[in-house]
């Protein structure tokens, strides 16, 4: 049997075919370095990314448990208001309802103080009119004690 078998590339094909696959392989390399370090570069800058997430989280939860706590404390304010409010306006009441029943005594103080005035003129005028009739009847001689055989009474002696 005889062999066809066809001859090889020359030589110099056959060292630039060489030096091709090799820098092909150096390239390659290469890239999947490059590659590898900026899978790794990425990965790094992705935990990172995760940990300012899970701060950002945790940020949230403190500004929004601190909003409920503001929310609750305002709320608490204003319920205390509305009571405050309200109070102040049942003591205004109060303090008109005292002032119309302190204005209607002072009326009726006065009234009284009036009667009472008048009374004690009126009185002192009986007064004087009693004393002026039982003076005159001390200083005139009884009838009947005359007619008895008796004698008038001294001026100034009571019976």
């Amino acid at each position: 049997m005889a062999s066809t078998a066809q001859p090889g590339p020359s030589p110099q094909v056959s060292k630039q075919m060489e030096k091709a696959l090799v820098s092909e392989g150096k390239h390659e390399e290469s890239d999947v370095r490059h590659l590898l370090n900026d899978l790794a570069k990425t990965e790094k800058e992705h935990a990172k990314a995760q940990k300012s997430v899970h701060k950002a989280d945790d940020a949230l939860a403190k500004a929004q448990k601190k909003e409920l706590k503001a929310t609750k404390a305002a709320h608490k304010a204003s319920h205390e208001h509305d009571i405050t409010v309200a109070n102040l306006h049942r003591a205004e009441q109060e303090e008109e309802m005292r002032k119309r029943t302190e204005a209607k005594l002072l009326q009726e103080v006065q009234a009284k103080k009036a009667q009472a005035d008048v009374a004690l003129k009126d009185q002192e005028m009986h007064n004087k009119t009693r004393e002026a009739k039982l003076a005159e009847m001390q200083h005139t001689p009884n009838v009947d004690t005359l007619e008895q055989g008796g004698q008038a009474p001294a001026a100034g002696a009571q019976g």
